[in-house]
């Protein structure tokens, strides 16, 4: 087995290695400064497809929501939010943790109940000319 896989490096050449290090370095770059999402401002709470309520993110609370199979605590934290307790069975809505950048979402389907964290709450969507 190792045999084979020192026949393979073999097989590249320099340039091959250069090509990979290359894409590997630009890869790296993008993710770390390009995909920054900015921080968020406010959270959603969806009770089956509608806006139950808009809070912001910079206090310190715990929600209690009423969903499809029973109560669901939402705990915001200075910034960030989470769910901390869901009446359902496997409980991936908690493990999913901490969630603090717009446009991230965790949602509790068995109870219905979603949490969003949008940004700055702005007067326009978009402008048409």
């Amino acid at each position: 087995m190792i045999k084979k896989i020192l026949q393979f490096f073999k097989l590249i050449k320099s340039g091959d290695w250069f090509i990979i290090i290359l894409f590997c370095g630009l890869i790296i770059f993008s993710t770390k400064f390009l995909w920054n999402l900015p921080q968020g401002e406010y959270l959603e709470i969806y009770k089956r497809n509608e806006i139950l309520a808009t809070y912001s993110l910079n206090q310190k609370i715990t929600k209690i929501i009423n969903g499809s199979k029973g109560e669901t605590k939402i705990n915001i934290d200075n910034g960030k939010v989470r769910f901390s307790s869901a009446p359902c069975a496997k409980k991936y809505c908690i493990h999913q943790g901490w969630i603090n950048k717009a446009n991230q979402t965790i949602i509790c389907i068995p109870n219905q109940i979603s949490i969003s964290i949008v940004g700055a709450k702005r007067k326009y969507d978009s402008i048409n000319y």
